[in-house]
C-alpha cells in the first residue's frame, strides 16, 4: 500500500516535470491507463480526480476541458479493451493514434467554444507528439510500476 502511494506521488512529480518540458501534451494520461489496466475502482477514481485537479489547475482553458479529455480517454480505453488485450502493442499503438486525434478534436472544440484564437499548425504538432509520446511513456511507466510495486496484481 505504501509503495503504491509513493509510486503514484513519484509518477505525478516526474510526469509534471516532463509535461512542463513538452507543453501542449498530456504525459500524465499514461497514469490513467495504468489505473484502468489494474481495474481497481478506488485507485481509478483517485488517479482520475488527481489528474483532473492537476490539469484544470495548470491549464489555460476554462474548466471542463480536462474532464472532457479524460472522458474521451476512458471511452477509447474501454472500446479498445473490448477488441484487444490491454497489454498488446497493437492496442497501445492504436489507442495512442486515437489519442492524438482526440487531443486535436478536444482542444479545437474547446477553443472554439471559448473564442480563443488557435494556431492550427501548433495544435497539429502537439497532437502528433501526443500520439507518438504516449506509447513510450505508458510502457516505461508500466515497467517501472512492476519493478517498484512487484507484489501487487498490476494488470488484470
Amino acid at each position: 500500500m505504501t509503495l503504491n502511494i509513493l509510486w503514484w506521488v513519484a509518477f505525478f512529480v516526474l510526469g509534471l516535470t516532463l509535461q512542463q518540458a513538452l507543453p501542449g501534451t498530456d504525459v500524465l494520461v499514461a497514469g490513467l491507463f495504468l489505473a484502468l489496466q489494474e481495474r481497481r475502482p478506488f485507485q481509478i477514481a483517485a488517479v482520475l480526480l488527481a489528474l483532473i485537479l492537476v490539469q484544470e489547475g495548470v491549464g489555460t482553458l476554462d474548466f471542463g476541458t480536462s474532464v472532457l479529455w479524460y472522458l474521451v480517454v476512458i471511452t477509447l480505453f474501454f472500446v479498445g479493451r473490448w477488441m484487444f488485450e490491454t497489454e498488446n502493442w497493437l492496442f497501445v499503438l492504436l489507442i495512442s493514434v486515437c489519442l492524438g486525434a482526440a487531443h486535436y478534436g478536444v482542444i479545437w472544440i474547446m477553443t472554439r467554444l471559448q473564442f480563443i484564437p488557435l494556431d492550427m499548425t501548433r495544435l497539429l504538432d502537439e497532437s502528433i507528439l501526443q500520439g507518438l509520446l504516449t506509447p513510450f511513456v505508458w510502457q516505461f511507466c508500466l515497467m517501472a510500476r512492476r519493478w517498484v510495486v512487484p507484489n501487487e496484481n498490476n494488470t488484470a
